[in-house]
């Protein structure tokens, strides 16, 4: 994979984090996640969907560790 997929696939992590952030909150956190992943498929190459969605799942992990942080 290029630099560039890698650096979407990590973009697509940013609205559960940011979720997870601003409400502290689990609900905060999916409703981020939701979404991220609805921004992953609509916009997204088919190709790498699938890629899109990890990333999206490791900003839910993320998110929810700092909701849970609190």
């Amino acid at each position: 994979m290029s630099f560039v997929v890698l650096a979407l696939c990590a973009a697509h992590a940013l609205p559960p984090i940011i979720g997870a952030v601003m409400s502290q909150s689990k609900s905060g956190v999916i409703i981020g996640a939701i979404i991220g992943g609805l921004i992953a498929i609509m916009s997204g190459n088919p190709a790498f969907i699938a890629a899109d969605l990890i990333g999206v799942g490791v900003g839910t992990w993320l998110g929810l560790s700092i909701a849970g942080a609190k």
